[in-house]
């Protein structure tokens, strides 16, 4: 549990959002992903996947359906429709996903924030 209570607070501290009240659909800002990993590292935290989510602001369309509004960075989160969650094979995995891959695919979308999940 301290683990746990530890890990929620480094997020808070970083501006991640969860959507919920466990450790899922933790809404992470782009330019975090690397301090977020390197948060799990140390906290022993295995990043199970993650979803995309839309970050809404004024003159935005949302890309995808209603969601949380954002408590740090104004605007709202609007959750982009996945058949199930992205699942890489170990956080370092992740690292080279939103470094490398991600920003060449075809597919970017410089709105899509990931949330990432910790336990299922």
């Amino acid at each position: 549990m301290l683990r746990k209570q530890a890990l929620k607070s480094a997020l808070e501290n970083m501006k991640i959002q969860p959507v919920g009240n466990g450790l899922i659909d933790l809404i992470c800002h782009p330019d975090c992903i690397d301090a977020f990993i390197d948060c799990c590292n140390e906290k022993g935290a295995e990043i199970k996947g993650f979803t995309w989510w839309c970050h809404v602001t004024d003159g935005h369309e949302p890309c995808g359906m209603g969601g949380p509004i954002s408590e740090y960075y104004g605007g709202w989160f609007s959750e982009i429709f996945m058949r199930d969650i992205i699942k890489l094979t170990d956080n370092e995995s992740y690292r080279d996903y939103f470094t490398n891959i991600w920003p060449a695919d075809k597919e970017f979308h410089a709105c899509y924030w990931p949330g990432f999940w910790l336990e299922e």
